[in-house]
């Protein structure tokens, strides 16, 4: 674990040829699910305000299209009545049945993550992106401090992406532009129910030799 922490680096490009193991993607989507007491998820106090809407270009067994993982059954029913109709909602085959993630449409993802995603090939070259959609209305109506709070639990979701990307032996980096009205568009949302809020993506990184990587801490060596 200290290995991967301190070696988690940011991808500035990827391969966009390698595939994420179908296991360790399941894996990953489990571990997105707060348990008490299990970190990083465990610093968020309250119950998931966020859902992980997913494309997926390159992850074995897994056919390319648009999946969705409510991260709660509230997060799920919103969701259902929310999204525009047309989705085909279906199960996903040799996915755990614990997790509740639904293939919306099979269609290749690239070129839509690439879009999304302010026309970054880093969305388009990756196993999969994904996007965070907060119940966002509902939420921020409790207090204007809520809206920074659901930028904590995008920023704790990021950190877990990042860490698991490193341990399965790829990398992840937060995407900073994108185009949430796209997003909405996509789904069908309307109105400020949900809120596309932040996104992410994980690959097969490639090394920018133009860039020097130093060991983590580099900077407190001999003190």
């Amino acid at each position: 674990a200290a290995d991967v922490i301190r070696g988690r680096r940011s991808a500035v490009a990827f391969d966009g040829r390698t595939p994420f193991p179908r296991d360790r993607f399941f894996s990953v989507l489990d571990a997105s699910r707060p348990r008490p007491g299990v970190p990083p998820l465990d610093v968020v106090p309250w119950p998931p305000l966020l859902h992980l809407l997913i494309l997926a270009h390159r992850v074995e067994g897994i056919p390319q299209g648009i999946y969705l993982l409510p991260r709660s059954r509230r997060g799920a029913s919103l969701l259902r009545a929310e999204i525009g109709h047309g989705w085909l909602w279906e199960d996903v085959p040799s996915c755990p049945g614990h997790l509740p993630l639904a293939c919306l449409a099979r269609e290749e993802t690239g070129t839509l993550a690439r879009v999304l995603s302010c026309h970054q090939d880093i969305a388009a070259d990756s196993a999969f992106s994904l996007g965070m959609l907060a119940e966002f209305e509902d939420t921020v109506g409790r207090g204007a401090w809520w809206y920074r709070r659901l930028f904590w639990e995008a920023g704790a979701l990021g950190q877990l992406l990042y860490l698991e990307a490193e341990a399965a032996g790829f990398r992840g980096t937060g995407i900073g532009c994108f185009f949430d009205d796209e997003v909405h568009r996509l789904l069908g949302l309307s109105g400020r129910r949900f809120q596309s809020l932040y996104h992410f993506t994980v690959g097969k990184g490639v090394e920018d030799a133009r860039l020097s990587t130093l060991p983590p801490y580099a900077h407190l060596a001999g003190r």
